[in-house]
């Protein structure tokens, strides 16, 4: 129990032991390797949907084994939802930002620079998900994604109202429709990569 102790204290300290053959990676190793995994299933899932890749295909891409794979994420869905964490808790792409700004026009150009960044990425997300074919947990997650979403437009909402940008008549319930409507990934889609807008 006492080597027991020692190695899990030793991993979460972030140096690196070796017990035997056994060796207890650096937390920065573990993440990168999240991280490779992650980026792999994202380009997979996009070129050949969820059906037709494997957590085998999954591993190969990333250079791990599918034991190494399954420590991670035990099945695909789990790596979707990791995903898809990835792209919107992006702290670089938080509503914050928004609020934070002391004018309307600034809020707007962020705002707008932040929405793209992640249609950008999640486009590609709801297509993956859409392609799980019904799967309960992907339904859960599209809709935990939509809630994300609106709290976020309502948020940015706030922020115009509060700062007095909103045109005379447009109401913060209002302006939360009409944000969420053109701030979605099938509108932005749409718009910006099958009609070319930029």
């Amino acid at each position: 129990l006492t080597t027991a102790a020692m190695l899990v204290s030793s991993a979460f300290s972030g140096s690196r032991i070796a017990f035997g053959k056994l060796y207890i990676p650096l937390p920065r190793r573990a993440n990168a390797t999240r991280s490779c995994i992650l980026q792999a299933a994202e380009r997979l899932f996009t070129e050949h949907g969820f059906a037709a890749v494997t957590m085998q295909s999954i591993a190969s891409a990333a250079g791990v084994s599918l034991a190494t794979l399954s420590l991670y994420f035990p099945r695909k869905p789990a790596v979707v939802a990791a995903i898809a964490e990835a792209v919107t808790a992006s702290p670089q792409l938080s509503v914050e930002h928004v609020e934070q700004k002391p004018d309307a026009v600034s809020l707007l150009r962020v705002g707008a620079s932040i929405i793209r960044q992640l249609n950008d990425r999640s486009w590609a997300i709801a297509d993956i998900l859409r392609s799980a074919q019904g799967a309960d947990e992907s339904l859960l997650l599209m809709e935990a994604l939509r809630e994300r979403h609106l709290h976020a437009i309502q948020r940015a909402a706030a922020a115009l109202e509060a700062n007095d940008a909103l045109r005379d008549g447009v109401g913060a319930d209002q302006a939360v429709d009409i944000l969420y409507a053109l701030a979605g990934t099938e509108v932005y889609r749409w718009l910006v990569h099958d009609r070319g807008w930029n």
